[in-house]
């Protein structure tokens, strides 16, 4: 039961995290910034998807049968 909940808050984490990730890397692209700003903006999109794909790899370890 505790990795049916686990699994389902890594879920919803995994969403927001891309959602977010998204945004980031397009915010750059929507709006005239400098160039330091835009890099800041794309190591925080890079973050929020690295933390999606570490969180995806969590799953697959939770729910691996041994």
């Amino acid at each position: 039961m505790w990795r049916t909940l686990l699994t389902g808050k890594l879920t919803i984490s995994i969403a927001g995290s891309c959602i977010i990730g998204y945004l980031c890397l397009m915010h750059p692209a929507k709006h005239d910034i400098a160039a330091l700003a835009a890099v800041r903006w794309y190591a925080l999109g890079g973050f929020f998807l690295v933390l999606a794909i570490a969180q995806i790899t969590a799953i697959v370890l939770l729910t691996k049968r041994r």
